[in-house]
């Protein structure tokens, strides 16, 4: 009888503590429980929301999306539906540029707590979400297309933009998501699947996140799967046609480039990553796991350019945030570490970094619509996608180049290790190299980062003569842009007569014109300036 009590008194003393823990989260959580009618196009949404200890106003607001229906399944707590101009101070956020694009129709609520505010509280909503897909059309999407969310018989696709859950603000948020869905319909999501069972005729599925996300996302569709251990990892896919071949592809490869980027950059940090077959034509990166469309994931090429970059993306982007208003750093590296390096890896890097070169020079150049690294988000374009993807690239490039492989990579790990699961900045990339080489990166990160533009390099009054000790070699470099001077490090190959192999220099200017004088024994025949293209020009 005495043992019991103090089973009772310890199964207690842990609830007591799982709850306090949720109600001091430092993040939103939500505890959502779901039920999908993907042929009605519906949604029924139960959300236990626990609020953190920073939120401590009486009265809070949030958006969700305009169609659904909503309820209050808790006292103390009373829901008002707002009208009138969306401002920051709602949502306690402190910027000048507050925006919310309203892709979609947008409900402004607000919820007073009849004695304070309780860190937990649980609201009920329900209706349609059906938006059409919409091509997106410019030639840097390969044919994609969008929705901002959709439910319908061949599948549904609810993120952030569908506002299915309710939004607080622009922070980080945990949850927990249980679903029920009609047999065979399934239904993935970011975190760790903790159950999966039909019941009468129902599939029942929890996924577990306790790891703080950008937002929430569902996607549901009648999928067959597959899976695979990779050491701690779970690799998973889901095809709604069935395809063992294609499957087994994916899930080896996939276990090929988690052991690669760990060593890289340091270990998976989810415990899952799924491939998932969307019913139209996507390529998205998600948290633990892809949406690729139906045409491009039976691509041959996609499982080593691709696949690998949306993998990497769980690294960069989705588990180290990016703080858009500061510019999106993480499309730059993760073109870097995989679709650069799977070229460099073949021998092709050269080739890869001219094509960037020459799509910077032809849509971004010299346009008044070019804009520096600080204002880039997201491609819209091919002006946007040759600077948010190229240029950063390039920045990567030329940092290894300057540090070397080994102090780039320290860096890089202590980056990743140093803001997992934070919003992280060009600013937090630098300090990290800074921390890690012991050098200062600030002009750097300035010159490449914050200004417009590139510079444009001219070799000129090339000459030698001879003279006792063998031959002189002058030549000039001038920056010939009309903006001031970058500070460069570039590389010169010098041919000599009668040697195969060229003399490599390293010049270094920050001036609009500067001479360079080297002695050789045998007669110069040529020089190639950057010949193969490290520098951002």
């Amino acid at each position: 009888m005495i043992m019991k009590k103090k089973i009772l008194l310890i199964i207690s003393i842990i609830l007591m503590v799982s709850i306090a823990q949720a109600a001091n989260t430092k993040y939103v959580h939500h505890d959502l429980k779901v039920t999908l009618e993907p042929e009605k196009q519906f949604i029924r949404v139960t959300d236990t929301i626990h609020l953190p200890e920073t939120i401590k106003e009486k009265k809070i607001h949030f958006l969700l999306h305009g169609s659904l229906t909503i309820t209050s399944k808790s006292k103390h707590i009373q829901i008002k539906k707002e009208t009138g101009e969306l401002k920051s101070e709602f949502f306690g956020i402190n910027t000048a540029k507050f925006e919310i694009k309203k892709k979609i129709p947008l409900n402004h609520y607000s919820i007073s707590f009849s004695k304070g505010p309780k860190p937990t509280f649980t609201i009920g909503y329900e209706g349609k979400i059906l938006h059409p897909i919409k091509k997106i059309g410019a030639e840097y999407a390969r044919g994609f297309s969008e929705t901002p969310g959709i439910i319908c018989d061949k599948g549904a696709y609810l993120a952030g933009a569908s506002f299915w859950v309710p939004w607080f603000n622009d922070d980080l948020v945990a949850f927990k998501l249980e679903t029920i869905v009609p047999e065979p319909w399934d239904v993935v999501s970011q975190g760790k699947r903790i159950r999966h069972e039909v019941k009468q005729g129902k599939q029942i599925t929890i996924w577990d996140s306790p790891e703080p996300m950008d937002e929430v996302y569902l996607v549901a569709a009648k999928f067959k799967e597959y899976s695979l251990k990779v050491g701690k990892v779970n690799v998973m896919a889901f095809l709604p046609s069935g395809d063992d071949g294609l499957a087994n592809k994916y899930l080896e490869t996939t276990g090929q480039y988690l052991e690669m980027y760990e060593k890289l950059i340091g270990p998976y940090p989810y415990s899952k990553f799924a491939l998932i077959e969307n019913f139209w034509e996507t390529g998205y990166g998600m948290p633990s796991f892809t949406l690729l469309g139906p045409k491009v994931i039976r691509f041959p090429f996609i499982l080593h350019s691709s696949y690998p970059h949306e993998l990497l993306h769980n690294w960069w982007g989705n588990s180290v945030f990016v703080d858009y208003e500061a510019g999106n750093w993480c499309e730059g590296l993760t073109v870097y570490q995989a679709d650069h390096l799977i070229k460099e890896q073949r021998g092709q890097g050269e080739e890869y970094r001219k094509t960037t070169l020459q799509g910077y020079t032809h849509y971004a150049a010299g346009k008044k619509e070019e804009f520096p690294l600080t204002q880039f988000k997201a491609r819209y374009d091919s002006l946007s996608s040759s600077i948010g993807y190229g240029k950063s690239m390039m920045l990567f490039h030329m940092l290894r180049q300057q540090v070397g492989d080994a102090l780039f990579n320290k860096s890089i790990q202590h980056f990743y290790k140093n803001n997992q699961y934070k919003r992280a900045t060009f600013d937090d990339m630098r300090e990290s190299f800074e921390t890690v080489t012991g050098k200062d990166f600030k002009d750097f990160f300035h010159q490449w980062v914050t200004r417009i533009g590139a510079p444009e390099i001219q070799l000129s009054d090339a000459a030698v003569e001879k003279n006792e000790k063998g031959y002189l070699l002058r030549f000039s470099l001038r920056q010939v842009q009309e903006q001031p001077p970058y500070a460069l490090r570039i590389t010169a190959a010098i041919t000599l007569e009668g040697q195969k192999e060229a003399i490599i220099k390293h010049l270094d200017t920050a001036e609009k014109h500067k001479t360079f004088e080297f002695s050789f024994g045998q007669r110069p025949l040529r020089i190639d300036v950057d010949p193969q293209f490290d520098v951002f020009r």
